[in-house]
């Protein structure tokens, strides 16, 4: 909105000095009142008309100020009402995400429906140390370095635990735009390179797989990358998107488990649960055409399938969403 007032500015000055220059001419030369008065008239109503485009644009952007504040104050209110229940369960989550985890959390019942099942819940994202940077070559930089920030992450903005309270899930997802893989690159891979190839991907959960098993006491859940609309990516490039997260959920569990005897590490397949056939976000799951977070539709689907999911890992237990709701009244 900055933006449209300074083209806006810029515009009125330069037709000002346009017509200010024209009007001094048109006064040096002789027997030229008409045209002289009939510009006058003219930047009168130039300076009109700017001034109600002005005060129509300044109208749209506190309205939208308002409606902002609004929602913001509404995720916030779940936030602390969240925060609220965190601290009487024994288990904690904690999700590092960016906007579509926001969306899934808050609008698509994530954290309520964790909550029904005795989990506390916490995510860290923008404007968040360890929230910040969560594209899929930044994840074993952050493991590496700031793995007690995440264990001792409570709540925004980068506050912790003054206790000897520890997160006990970690659930990690990157954003949409690292769906969109560009080639198949060059065995073994580069784990820290940001060029978004099938090998790059391999090498980074490969290194990964060292930092999970130093802690076999945390579970630590890989969110798949959400899908893209036709307009962001290309077919072949969606496609290896799926091919991916068919590696990690099979042969690199698989190898994971064989190699450290630990089933502390799982996958759920995001991308699954809102891809259509040709690996694109279902139509039904879309904002727009141009836009690839999913609709609160996508979330809450995903948040059903996540309770099962959790359920079928023996993470929670079917009994456990009555109790708690009994516990909590």
């Amino acid at each position: 909105m900055k933006s449209v007032f300074i083209v806006l500015f810029i515009i009125s000055i330069m037709s000002l000095i346009g017509l200010g220059l024209g009007l001094y001419s048109t006064y040096l030369i002789p027997k030229s009142k008409t045209i002289f008065f009939t510009l006058i008239a003219i930047s009168l109503v130039t300076i009109f008309g700017f001034g109600l485009c002005f005060k129509i644009i300044y109208n749209i952007h506190q309205q939208n100020y308002a409606i902002t504040t609004q929602l913001q104050q509404e995720l916030d209110n779940k936030q602390k009402l969240i925060d609220s229940f965190n601290s009487e369960f024994e288990n904690q989550l904690l999700f590092i995400h960016h906007s579509v985890g926001q969306n899934w959390i808050y609008e698509g019942g994530l954290g309520e429906s964790l909550i029904k099942y005795g989990i506390g819940v916490h995510d860290a994202t923008y404007g968040d140390e360890i929230g910040e940077k969560t594209d899929i070559n930044h994840w074993v930089q952050k493991f590496q370095d700031d793995i007690d920030k995440i264990f001792k992450f409570k709540t925004h903005s980068n506050i912790y635990y003054g206790n000897d309270r520890e997160n006990d899930i970690i659930m990690f997802k990157s954003c949409f735009p690292n769906s969109d893989v560009v080639d198949e690159g060059v065995a073994p891979g580069k784990s820290d390179e940001s060029l978004r190839t099938l090998w790059n991907y391999k090498a980074t959960f490969i290194e990964l797989k060292k930092e999970f098993s130093k802690y076999p006491g945390k579970i630590f859940i890989y969110i798949t990358a959400p899908p893209l609309v036709p307009a962001q990516t290309t077919p072949e490039n969606a496609v290896r998107a799926r091919k991916f997260n068919n590696w990690v959920k099979g042969e690199f569990i698989v190898d994971y488990r064989g190699k450290t005897g630990l089933n502390n590490f799982l996958v759920f397949d995001f991308f699954d649960i809102l891809a259509d056939d040709n690996s694109i976000l279902k139509k039904e799951y879309r904002l727009s055409e141009t836009d690839s977070h999913p609709n609160n539709r996508g979330a809450k689907q995903a948040t059903e399938l996540f309770i099962e999911f959790l359920i079928t890992h023996g993470i929670i237990k079917n009994s456990m969403a009555i109790e708690n709701a009994n516990g909590n009244q």
